[in-house]
């Protein structure tokens, strides 16, 4: 099969397209003949070699989280899935990634994709999806209640403002204020996350973006809760001023089910800024690290 191979550390130009024997599906697996796959911030970081201390990763590896395509094989023990459907899967970073034309993930990490959406739409909602739902369920938050976003046009903000529209909340986009008028077009509200706040405003808050985390600590009231899935800046939450709950990805089936429903409803929209074919790996992690406003996604 061929593949995206990272054959070490560093640069775009560590990526080489491979001739690699596909994988065989394991007792609980499935095999996925993969359509798409996204490219996330995290695989610029895997490839750099930044985690490599806490995710050593078995070089040559093959990156990729997120993926969307049909199953080809089941492994033993599988149940509930069928070959030839087509599903999402939320592929670990083990270096055995999506990436690639087949891929081997546990049966408990896929879920199926509706008819209304296609390959390229289901492997931009998986990571994105998850994270942004899991830092509203770590708030709490009740229908009503105000929940500052930063980087709320970024792909895990906006699923996480979707979210938090469908509970009954109030979202408010944080955001650069060239894009203020956008971020009110998403939440209905939106502030200019660049600046310290006057006084703090808020009981909730959810950390997306890291370079305004400590903005963002300074918009939470005292005592108030934020999610964050970037590191706090040193010196940025004096005293535990406010509770922070930093969070990780994590992976569920059950999760996915409901957010490739709300996507098919129309309830959440991950735009696709940029499609790249596997060939052009390198390509697609420059858009993303340039800042690309959407999903860059490859088409395998």
């Amino acid at each position: 099969m061929k593949a995206a191979l990272l054959k070490s550390y560093g640069d775009v130009d560590q990526f080489e397209i491979a001739d690699l024997p596909a994988p065989k599906p394991g007792p609980g697996e499935v095999l996925i003949k993969i359509e798409a796959s996204a490219v996330n911030p995290f695989d610029l970081i895997l490839r750099q070699g930044l985690m490599a201390q806490y995710i050593p990763l078995p070089l040559p590896a093959v990156l990729g989280g997120d993926a969307a395509g049909t199953i080809s094989a089941l492994g033993e023990g599988v149940t509930g899935f069928a070959v030839g459907e087509r599903v999402v899967a939320d592929f670990a970073a083990n270096g055995k990634g999506a990436h690639a034309e087949y891929g081997v993930v546990p049966s408990t990490s896929i879920a199926r994709l509706p008819a209304a959406l296609g390959f390229e739409q289901g492997a931009s909602l998986v990571k994105a999806g998850l994270t942004g739902r899991q830092t509203v369920e770590a708030l709490g938050v009740r229908a009503g209640e105000r929940v500052l976003v930063s980087g709320g046009l970024g792909t895990v903000g906006r699923s996480a403002i979707q979210y938090l529209k469908q509970i009954g909340a109030q979202p408010v986009a944080g955001v650069r204020p060239e894009r203020l008028n956008e971020g009110r077009g998403l939440a209905g509200e939106a502030l200019d996350i660049t600046v310290a706040a006057a006084s703090p405003s808020f009981d909730y808050a959810i950390s997306t973006a890291g370079p305004v985390a400590g903005n963002l600590i300074g918009h939470v009231r005292d005592g108030g809760t934020v999610a964050s899935i970037v590191p706090v800046p040193e010196g940025a939450n004096t005293a535990g001023r406010v509770i922070v709950r930093e969070l990780y990805h994590r992976t569920d089936a059950a999760m996915l089910d409901a957010i490739l429903a709300s996507a098919a409803s129309g309830e959440l929209v991950i735009p696709i800024s940029h499609t790249f074919t596997l060939e052009q790996i390198g390509l697609a992690q420059n858009a993303v690290a340039a800042g690309a406003p959407g999903k860059v996604v490859l088409k395998h």
